[in-house]
């Protein structure tokens, strides 16, 4: 039961210690990457690129870029979770399904214990949550670099469980980190995609 409330604090507070690492010192919002107006995401003002970032699915090796023209939402988790991750999967399985389930809207689970979650198994717990959905692992360092690139963090716990960001990341058409979702604010998802879908230049 101590476990449970980790998740959502160490959520919370990698989440927000990334985004301001990334954005300290950026105060001025470029106007050539505007966010939209009554998001509840967090926005990157200054949105980098993740499509060198280079993952294993059942493929073979994936470049994130390889997801450019959709609109793409990514979870960090693993497949032994036993609660964020399968209930912020979950969540985001009712939005997606709620919205219609555009084909311009992808959504990837990372795994961060490539060690046991081989691309196999992490694409068939993806895709039990909706069969669009992708899974992705790889090597350690491929996975580390993910972590790295998006701002997040993950730490194994001696008892093989991990503690990891929860956050829901929206990555735009050119494959830029656009807005990063809390748990909390996962309630709004719907609607927002729903505006970011009609926006041409998302």
């Amino acid at each position: 039961m101590k476990k449970v409330w980790l998740y959502p604090l160490f959520g919370v507070l990698i989440i927000a210690a990334g985004v301001a690492a990334y954005t300290g010192g950026r105060l001025v919002r470029e106007t050539r990457n505007p966010s939209f107006e009554g998001l509840r995401g967090t926005a990157f003002q200054i949105p980098p690129s993740v499509a060198d970032v280079t993952l294993t699915g059942v493929n073979g090796e994936t470049k994130l870029g390889d997801l450019k023209g959709n609109l793409t939402l990514v979870f960090f988790g693993f497949t032994k979770c036993p609660d964020i991750c399968p209930l912020t999967l979950r969540r985001i399985a009712e939005s997606y399904e709620a919205i219609g389930q555009p084909q311009n809207v992808k959504v990837v689970m990372i795994s961060v214990d490539p060690e046991r979650d081989t691309p196999d198994i992490a694409q068939s717990y993806a895709a039990a949550f909706n069969p669009s959905f992708i899974g992705l692992s790889g090597t350690n360092t491929q996975v580390a670099e993910a972590v790295r690139t998006f701002y997040v963090a993950a730490r194994e716990l001696p008892d093989g469980l991990f503690i990891h960001t929860d956050a829901v990341i929206i990555m735009d058409s050119q494959s830029r980190l656009r807005y990063v979702y809390s748990q909390d604010a996962l309630r709004y998802l719907e609607q927002d995609l729903m505006t970011l879908l009609a926006q041409k230049d998302f």
